[in-house]
């Protein structure tokens, strides 16, 4: 079932998400015993995006809550989710299993039997997902967990492997990804040196925070967020059209950088500093102001606008909607009902920003599969099952290609937009190209002040 479960995750994936990029991912073993430690911030997509990118089978740890329910219970239980039972879940069902610590005894040897078979299993170790700005401090169930499987059931060479998540946006469609893989945790050598479970839990949070985002608030994460993307779109040169946004990792980087330098802002206690430092802050937000008013893409600031450019540009964009158009139309005719429909439904009574994503997915691929069902028996009964088949096999080649050249033409139309007012009014692209420049400057002046 895994197997073929799989290109289904990626398939729903890639119609949600515009890309899923990967760094250190030769870091996660390919055998032996191994946890992958993920940060948890959009509830069962970041299982299923662990699940794709992973190069191997791996198994899950959940809640044991969504077990309740006896039908998805059958299918977890066959897709070796182990159920975890949360001292916090016992808590609001009053069980007095909430202060027993041998709750999850049955599950602690599951674990420990599946390592032992040289398994891979997934746990989120802060315990619960979220849509806080940092992480959630960590349980102590993966340290336990570990340290049963070697005392108790004398599993060598169990590696635990960091892993981050970071969404651009994690409930809006056709966002990116990131993930992130840390340096692997041996933990024989730690249990040679009689390490204890909080010493465990405490190296974990270590290696966790190394490929995750941490702010000390909602408010800091907005800003830090708002002035890195933009300096990380005037530092990196753009590319080509469809692949011309600022790669996340290097945003990462440059936000991570602004965060370091916000807090020896704040360590230094020096007026000066800080007074330049909230200029710095104006000024990035008043160019993205002036941008947003005039509907341009900080992408596009250096386009040129000349005429040669612009016709070339025209020309080939033509060229690939002539081939690209046609299949990209025949999949949105397929799909636009129960996409729209799925989307409309997950957003009813959203009460956090890690319900989207997850709620989207799982109603569309009901809908997709109950519409595919429906107008694959129409095509039978007008047209025979030869055609049914053919017609069922264009069917998800034709709506990824349609996401893809939406995304395409998105770019296309405010590169468009950016070029007629640029040729309109030369001075404004002057103005920008200059205010991009002082941005720059101020940049590695404060950085230099930083570092002096």
């Amino acid at each position: 079932m895994y197997a073929l479960l799989l290109p289904v995750v990626r398939t729903a994936l890639g119609w949600y998400y515009r890309s899923i990029t990967t760094t250190g991912l030769e870091r996660i073993p390919r055998d032996g015993p191994v946890f992958l430690a993920v940060n948890h911030p959009n509830a069962l997509v970041d299982a299923l995006v662990i699940g794709a990118i992973a190069p191997r089978r791996v198994g899950f740890t959940a809640k044991a809550t969504i077990f309740a329910n006896p039908l998805a219970a059958r299918f977890f239980t066959a897709m070796g989710v182990v159920p975890l039972r949360r001292a916090a879940d016992e808590a609001r069902q009053g069980s007095d299993a909430a202060h027993d610590p041998t709750r999850n005894s049955a599950s602690f040897d599951a674990v420990a039997e599946a390592l032992a078979r040289q398994s891979a299993i997934v746990i989120f170790p802060e315990g619960k997902s979220h849509d806080d700005p940092h992480m959630a401090p960590l349980r102590t169930g993966l340290a336990r967990m570990t340290m049963h499987a070697a005392q108790q059931y004398g599993v060598r060479n169990i590696r635990i492997v960091p892993i981050g998540l970071l969404f651009e946006q994690k409930e809006q469609p056709r966002s990116r990804v990131l993930v992130q893989v840390g340096e692997p945790i041996q933990v024989d050598a730690l249990l040679a040196d009689q390490v204890q479970v909080a010493t465990l839990t405490s190296i974990v949070t270590e290696r966790l925070r190394a490929v995750t985002l941490n702010f000390a608030s909602a408010e800091d994460a907005e800003r830090l967020h708002t002035v890195g993307s933009t300096l990380a779109a005037l530092l990196e040169p753009s590319g080509a059209l469809g692949d011309d946004h600022t790669s996340l990792g290097s945003t990462l980087a440059i936000v991570r950088r602004l965060d370091r330098g916000l807090q020896q802002v704040r360590e230094r206690h020096d007026p000066v500093l800080e007074q330049r430092a909230i200029d710095f802050e104006a000024r990035v937000r008043a160019f993205r102001t002036e941008l947003e008013t005039r509907a341009l893409d900080v992408h596009d600031v250096s386009i040129s606008a000349n005429f040669t450019p612009g016709v070339r540009f025209a020309v080939r964009e033509l060229l690939l909607a002539a081939v690209l158009a046609p299949v990209g139309a025949w999949g949105r005719l397929t799909h636009t009902v129960p996409i729209q429909l799925a989307r409309r439904l997950a957003l009813h009574n959203v009460t956090a920003r890690d319900e989207p994503a997850m709620k989207t997915l799982v109603a569309g691929l009901v809908l997709v599969l109950a519409t595919y069902a429906i107008q694959g028996a129409a095509v039978w009964w007008l047209a025979g099952p030869w055609w049914a088949l053919l017609f069922l096999l264009t069917l998800v080649p034709s709506a990824g290609s349609d996401l893809r050249y939406g995304d395409r033409m998105r770019r296309a139309r405010a590169r468009m937009r950016a070029y007629f007012t640029f040729r309109r009014d030369p001075s404004l692209q002057r103005a920008l190209l200059a205010d991009a420049d002082v941005i720059r400057r101020d940049a590695g002046a404060l950085e230099r002040a930083l570092l002096g």
